[in-house]
Parts: C-alpha cells; sequence; structure tokens
C-alpha cells in the first residue's frame, strides 16, 4: 500500500512546520505505508481517539463491532502506532468505560507495562446524566511512551495560574516577590535523617505533626537557612516553610484529573462544530479545541511531528497547526474528509478565529496535502510516496 498526493492547499512554499498531510484511508493501512516510506523524525505525539463500539449508527460511521472485531482492530492499529511513535515520544488512546480496560492491557502488552505513563480522566460533561443507573460523565486517555517514567524528563509543564498577590516580596528580598510551601511530607515516604526538632528564631521548638516529616534532611535545612530560603513568618515563630522565588518557579506537572473549566466540554466542542460549520449536522462526537490543545502542548514541542490516527472532525490537526507543529490525520470515510476535514482546515489556512486560535495567537498561513491510500502499482500518473514531515 503507497500514498498517492491528490491535491494541496494553501501556500505551498510554507515551512514544513505549518504543512500538514491529509490522508484518506485506513488508519492501519496507513501507518504501515508511513513506517516504509520512513525518511523524517517519527511522530513525537500518536492521539487515537477510535470507535468506543457503543453499538450506534451515525452518519458517517457505524460504531457497532462483534467484541472479537474491535479488539482486533485496535490490536493491529496500537501495533502500527508503536513501530511508528518516536522513542521519547507519546500515544494517548481516548476511550470510554466500554473499551478502556481492553485497551489498558493491549497497551500493557504492546508498549510494556513500564511504558505505562497516566491514566487521564476528563471530564467531558457539565449537566447531569440521569438516563443510567450511574450517569457517566468523564472519558479516560491511556498514556504510554516508549521510555516510560523517565518520559517526564521530556514532557512540558502546563503554565502557571497563580491567584492574585501570590507573589509578595514582604522581607525585600533582593531575589524577588516569592511564595512559601511546606516543609512537611508524609511521614512513610521519609528517612530517619527527615525526623528533627527545629528552633525557631522566636525559641520555640517545633516537630513535624504525627505520621509525617520534614521534606529535607536536617543538613539541607541548614543549607537552605543560611542561603535564606526559610521563612519563619513574619514574628520568627511559625513553622519553617520554603521560599520559592518567581523568578526560578516552574510550570505545573499535569495530573490525572482534567475538568470542564479548564480543557472544555462536549457541548463547547459542538459550539465550535456549529461555528465552523453553519446549518450543517454537527460532527457526532467532536473533542474541544482545548482539550487538544492541552495534549499537544504537554507532549510536545513547536516543529515535533502529531499524527491522529482517526481523524473525524480534524479538531487534532487544527489545533497542532494553529500551535506550530507539523500533523499527519488520518480518516478512512471519505464524508468526513469531503465534509468535515478539507474545509475545516482550509478555515485555519485563512486564519479562522474560533478554538484556542485568540489563546494561540493564531492568524492564519500554512498548507496541507491530501493524500489517499492506493495498493502498490507503481507511480505512474504523478502518484507519491509519502515521507514523514521533516
Amino acid at each position: 500500500m503507497s500514498l498517492r498526493r491528490i491535491r494541496g492547499y494553501g501556500s505551498q512554499a510554507a515551512s514544513a512546520t505549518l504543512r500538514g498531510q491529509l490522508i484518506e484511508g485506513d488508519s492501519l493501512e496507513a501507518m504501515r505505508a508511513l513506517r516504509t516510506g520512513q525518511e523524517g523524525p517519527r511522530p513525537q505525539l500518536i492521539y487515537l481517539d477510535p470507535p468506543f463500539n457503543t453499538g450506534e449508527a451515525f452518519t458517517h460511521y457505524r460504531d457497532r463491532f462483534e467484541t472479537a472485531d474491535w479488539l482486533s482492530l485496535m490490536w493491529d492499529r496500537l501495533v502500527a502506532a508503536h513501530d511508528l511513535l518516536a522513542e521519547e515520544g507519546s500515544i494517548w488512546v481516548h476511550c470510554d468505560d466500554r473499551g478502556q480496560a481492553y485497551l489498558r492491557v493491549m497497551l500493557d502488552e504492546i508498549f510494556g507495562r513500564d511504558g505505562f505513563v497516566a491514566t487521564v480522566v476528563w471530564q467531558r460533561r457539565y449537566s447531569r446524566e440521569n438516563r443510567r443507573a450511574i450517569g457517566a460523565v468523564h472519558d479516560y486517555l491511556h498514556v504510554f511512551s516508549p521510555i516510560g517514567g523517565r518520559w517526564k524528563e521530556v514532557r512540558n509543564r502546563l503554565a502557571r495560574e497563580d491567584p492574585p498577590n501570590h507573589w509578595r516580596n514582604p522581607d525585600d528580598d533582593p531575589r524577588g516577590p516569592w511564595s512559601s510551601v511546606s516543609l512537611v511530607a508524609q511521614g512513610g515516604h521519609g528517612t530517619e535523617q527527615q525526623h528533627y526538632e527545629i528552633v525557631t528564631p522566636s525559641g520555640r521548638v517545633v516537630k513535624p505533626p504525627l505520621d509525617s516529616c520534614w521534606r529535607v534532611t536536617h543538613a539541607r535545612f541548614e543549607e537552605l537557612v543560611a542561603e535564606g530560603r526559610i521563612t519563619f513568618g513574619a514574628g520568627g515563630n511559625n513553622v519553617p516553610r520554603r521560599k520559592v522565588f518567581f523568578s526560578e518557579a516552574k510550570g505545573l506537572a499535569p495530573w490525572t484529573w482534567w475538568t470542564h473549566p479548564e480543557v472544555g466540554h462536549n457541548e463547547e466542542a459542538r459550539r465550535e462544530q456549529r461555528a465552523l460549520f453553519p446549518g450543517q449536522p454537527a460532527f457526532p462526537t467532536p473533542k474541544p479545541e482545548r482539550l487538544m490543545a492541552r495534549i499537544v502542548e504537554i507532549a510536545t514541542n513547536p516543529g515535533d511531528l502529531v499524527l491522529d490516527g482517526f481523524l473525524g472532525s480534524a479538531t487534532t490537526a487544527a489545533v497542532a497547526h494553529k500551535l506550530g507543529r507539523a500533523w499527519i490525520g488520518v480518516e478512512v470515510e471519505p464524508a468526513l474528509v469531503k465534509e468535515y476535514a478539507i474545509p475545516r482546515m482550509r478555515a485555519v489556512i485563512d486564519g479562522e478565529q474560533g478554538g484556542v486560535s485568540e489563546a494561540a495567537g493564531w492568524s492564519g498561513g500554512g498548507s496541507f496535502d491530501l493524500y489517499r491510500c492506493a495498493p502498490e502499482v507503481g507511480r505512474q500518473g504523478g502518484e507519491q510516496s509519502l515521507a514523514l514531515a521533516a
């Protein structure tokens, strides 16, 4: 199977970063063809939002499979994604309660249990779900990486959203504004060197609470005092806390609970669809651009390559493009490519201002090429093989 270029959209003189690749065809065939024709970097992020096997029949695709067929479909595509993914990259597999346990076991087998990073829970609904015995309001995102736990060394942190007056400088420290953090940790995580008494400047003796310990050893505590990084409060009588300076503050480590105020919900995604395609029925299972932006920004840097194997209405491609990432989007249904993916990406190139455009500072630009999966019948009539984006 090869990938045949059909046509291009936008400025073909655009940089590689702003040049996407839209593939009409089966994700398994496309990923295998990409792996065979690889000449450039591999995807740093692979996002898969497959059919959940809900039993529903949507306008453009069927979401009803025999369980064995669905498991086989997913196994083959997860193996292909594993073979394609960059060594320090990550795969995010979106699923609901019906399939998340099956997918976790398959991912454990394919990537190894050491490849597991986390399972993110996304609150996709903000209203009550009263149709079931217990309402379902969340989805799952299984995150794996070939380097497993070491992926935290390459993933990005989230931007800080500190409250007003979080950073102050009441003692006129020459290093500038600071905040303070607790020096107390759970006792079960400490060593003998983290259990000791501290005498405050006022003369009061303090110890960590029961079943707790200090976060640092006594020797390290004395170093922090000498460096002026410990505060005992204005009167010198408080339990000590460590000073963290604004100039040294890092972003926030992502965690597994993503609420709808942070990253959007299903209705937000539908509103984005209605704005993009007025008068046209919305894609049945869209994802909000803020959700995809969170994933892309954690897992990649500008210029990296993002691949979505079940592109649907092209949210991943749109967000990756706006955030300056190269992208490849694969969609098996020609009607979805024609009615959603192509017009959406043309709108992105023209500078549409929905979704995360304003937050990303997006004003338009770039291009994308449309490819189709085709049997290996030679390369006559303008057929070209597709290498991964450089």
